[in-house]
This record gives structure tokens, C-alpha cells and sequence, in this order.
């Protein structure tokens, strides 16, 4: 355990709207000395801030990465050149800021930025991808100044602290869009693109700018044309072909706008993100994946289709999620596979009930089974494991990867 966990470990865990304690944090570090991107959105924040990262990283940049949350390690979240920062790292630079987390009662989420901020400057980066944890307006990265924001697929999901419509959802992920800095939207509804065109003139939009075509998926990954050139990538999905071709052109614009260099485009972005279509055992085989809202869910599930396989579900989901709504995804993608539902309760005080799911369930006339661990070796057809990052802790054995 790190000593950033050890010090958080009594504490309340929570989320405390408002920016005017990390950006006083931010303002008397002076950590940031480096250009950098943010990335915001509900589906793809993870994968495509990855895949910027490494696409910068092959274009000859020191590059960290900060993410969130975290499956097993606390390490997850922060990143130099893809590597995971090690623990005594960690601690040493922890020590340092906490009289700043201290003086400004910074939350869990705040000071792990904050953390991130130290890390990447003392490691002398070149540059800096940073994923938002909640919405975008008020996540405490967005404290920061950067270079150039990306907004991810946009849909419903924490409504609580949001809105529930997908305009007020969208109006809080494009506030990251500050001072008119440059803009790359992924696939979007129209009104996604319409609350960034009132925030910067520089405004690159996927299916207008960019795309990617030709899409080719298999279990090893996926193949597409961008600019007419073959990309490979080894996260699978038709969705992960378009996170691609909006990782690749913002890498190309920050580059060339803040390093005044040629942009080399690779050929292949290779990046190990663990809980995306994770296989974690072949035979049977045994299908990982940190899905936890309507549009992930349905994703998730129609490249399983593409892929012709038919699984049971492993299901389980935490308190703050629409859990009627993603179990009647699941509920569609068994009607087709033919699959049994096996339903697990995340064993911690955010996570819903075994009852509620056992409800919801039969809501939507299915009968589920009840499992108290993940034992892969247990199973005897295929099966995908889903619903929240929080299943990994559920899983026997796992390690990530």
C-alpha cells in the first residue's frame, strides 16, 4: 500500500464540487511546467487518453499519464512513458505535497492529481495526458491549463451530480474546453459538437475532420484506415477504431502546434489497458470488461456479437448507476448468446445490494444465479465479467495486467 492510501485510508471518500481548493494547490506548486492535453467524456476516456500517450511516446516524447480510477494498484493512476510509477516514487513525492493537501483539505481525487503533478515534473516530461474523473467543469483537472482538450463519446451517467439530460451531461464535459485551446470530439450526437463550437473556434470533429474507415475486428485486435493509411491497434472494437482516430488526430495537432515537428503517424498503437475486452482465461474463455452504463454496455456487447461469441454474464454494478437500465443491455445480448445471468454484490458501501440486483433482474424476467467470488476455473462455458471496475477486487487471481 502506498503511503498516499495509508493517509486517505480513514478518511471519507468523496467527491466535493468546486475547483478553488486545487487550483490554489496547483497555483503554489508550480508543478506544471509542460504542454498538455485533458481528456473528458463518459465512454473511452481511458482507452483513448492511453493511446494518446503511446502515440506520443513513438513520436519521441517523455510523456505521463494520469487516469482513473484504479483496478488493484494505486500505481495505475499515474504513468511515465506507459510505465507505472513504483511505490517508493510514490511515497517520496507524496511526502512532499502533503502540506499542501493538508492546508487546502484536498479530496482523495484532488491530491492524487496534485500527486500526478509532482511525479511529472520532477520526472521532467515533455508532456502530459490527463483523463477527467467526474464530468469536466468542476474535476479537479481541470485546475490546470492545457493545450488542447478531447471529448470523448458523450451519454447518460452520474445524473446525480450532472443533469439528466444529455445536454447538460455534455455542457459539463465541454467546460474543459477553456480560453478557445484547440478541440477534438470523438463520434458524438449533434449536440455534442454544437456546446464545443460555442467554446472554440479550432474545433476537429470526428465524421466531419477525421474518422476511421474500413473497421476490422478480430480477438486480437482491430484494423482500420485513417487518411488512407492501415492503423492496428490492439484494443478490440469498432468503438475502439474511432478512440483511435481521435487519439491520433489530437496527438498530431498538439505536436505540431506546441513542438513545431512533423508528426510521424505509427502504424500500429499497441497499449495493455487492463479491463477492456481483457481476456483472462482461453478455455473456456473468460471476458473482463470495466463496462458500467448503457452506451459502454452496448459496445461491449455488440463487438461480442461481431466476434460470434455467446456467454453467460457475470454482472454487478455500483449504487449511482441506471442498474435496470444496463441489465436490460444484458438482457438483450442473452437473448442472442443464450446465456445464464449470475449477478455479485461489489462488497463495499458504494456497491447495489444483492436484493436490488436480484429485483432489477427479475424486472426483466430473468432468472439469475448468485455468486459470492469469481473463480474463472469454475466456469465451464464462456463468460464476460462486467459492470463496474469494481469486480476486478471479485475476481480470483486476478492481476491485471
Amino acid at each position: 500500500m502506498t503511503l498516499f492510501e495509508e493517509f486517505y485510508k480513514s478518511k471519507e471518500f468523496n467527491w466535493k464540487p468546486g475547483l478553488e481548493r486545487i487550483e490554489k494547490a496547483v497555483k503554489e506548486s508550480n508543478f506544471k511546467i509542460f504542454p498538455s492535453i485533458i481528456v473528458a467524456g463518459t465512454n473511452g476516456k481511458g482507452s483513448t487518453s492511453h493511446m494518446i500517450a503511446e502515440i506520443l511516446r513513438q513520436n519521441g516524447l517523455k510523456v505521463g499519464l494520469f487516469t482513473s480510477p484504479h483496478l488493484l494498484r494505486f500505481n495505475e493512476r499515474i504513468k511515465v512513458d506507459m510505465k507505472e510509477v513504483d511505490t517508493e516514487t510514490l511515497d517520496s513525492s507524496f511526502k512532499e505535497i502533503i502540506p499542501l493537501v493538508e492546508e487546502y483539505q484536498l479530496t482523495y481525487f484532488e491530491a492524487s492529481f496534485l500527486l500526478s503533478l509532482k511525479v511529472f515534473h520532477d520526472a521532467k516530461v515533455d508532456a502530459a495526458v490527463f483523463e477527467v474523473g467526474l464530468g469536466g467543469r468542476l474535476d479537479a483537472t481541470n485546475a490546470l491549463f492545457h493545450e488542447l482538450a478531447v471529448i470523448t463519446r458523450v451519454g447518460l451517467d452520474h445524473t446525480d451530480y450532472l443533469g439528466n439530460t444529455l445536454a447538460e451531461i455534455a455542457r459539463e464535459k465541454v467546460a474543459v474546453i477553456k480560453g478557445g485551446i484547440p478541440a477534438v470530439i470523438s463520434d458524438n450526437p449533434p449536440v455534442v459538437r454544437e456546446l464545443a463550437e460555442e467554446r472554440t473556434k479550432e474545433l476537429f470533429a470526428y465524421g466531419i475532420d477525421f474518422k476511421a474507415e474500413e473497421i476490422k475486428v478480430s480477438p486480437s485486435g482491430t484494423q482500420f484506415l485513417y487518411n488512407g493509411k492501415v492503423i492496428r491497434t490492439s484494443l478490440i472494437g469498432k468503438h475502439q477504431a474511432v478512440n483511435c482516430a481521435t487519439a491520433l488526430t489530437a496527438t498530431k495537432l498538439f505536436i505540431e502546434r506546441n513542438f513545431k515537428k512533423e508528426f510521424l503517424l505509427p502504424e500500429t498503437v499497441n497499449v495493455r489497458l487492463p479491463g477492456r475486452l481483457e481476456v483472462i482465461r482461453n478455455s473456456p474463455l473468460i471476458i473482463f470488461d470495466v463496462a458500467h452504463n448503457v452506451n459502454a454496455l452496448t459496445e461491449l456487447f455488440k463487438t461480442l456479437n461481431t466476434l460470434g461469441i455467446r456467454a453467460d454474464v457475470v454482472f454487478s454494478s455500483l449504487k449511482d448507476k441506471n442498474v435496470e437500465e444496463n441489465l436490460r443491455v444484458v438482457a438483450d445480448y442473452l437473448r442472442t448468446s443464450g446465456g445464464e445471468l449470475y449477478l455479485i454484490e461489489i462488497k463495499n458501501e458504494r456497491g447495489t445490494p444483492l436484493r436490488e440486483l436480484l429485483t432489477a433482474s427479475q424486472k426483466l424476467g430473468i432468472k439469475a444465479k448468485v455468486l459470492e467470488k469469481i473463480y474463472p476455473e469454475d466456469f465451464k462455458k464462456d463468460t464476460v465479467i462486467t459492470g463496474s471496475f469494481y469486480i476486478a477486487e471479485l475476481i480470483d487471481g486476478y492481476r491485471g495486467v
